[in-house]
């Protein structure tokens, strides 16, 4: 399955040919035990039955926020959507990419 990506006047269209692995970026405010915010992006990755692994983080500057990246496996556009969506309700989570 193919799903062209829309021109935003900066970069030519891309296609994203599914399956695809990438590494998911997801920004979030900092906490004490990095482990909590990994804890709550884990089990939407479960439901979703996304394949991942290599998670890293790395706090800002400040240290207000830390960014946590995991290589997933997306399946298809459906699962892609789910995922942003259910990341969007976390609590503290400020961006994901």
């Amino acid at each position: 399955m193919t799903m062209k990506m829309q021109n935003n006047g900066f970069k030519k269209s891309k296609e994203i040919v599914f399956p695809v692995r990438y590494d998911l970026k997801v920004i979030m405010t900092a906490k004490e035990d990095p482990n909590e915010n990994i804890k709550a992006i884990e089990p939407i990755l479960s439901e979703l039955k996304i394949d991942h692994k290599d998670w890293s983080h790395k706090p800002s500057g400040k240290g207000t926020y830390t960014s946590f990246s995991v290589n997933v496996l997306i399946k298809d556009q459906h699962t892609l959507t789910k995922l942003y969506e259910k990341l969007g309700l976390i609590p503290g989570v400020k961006m994901a990419l």
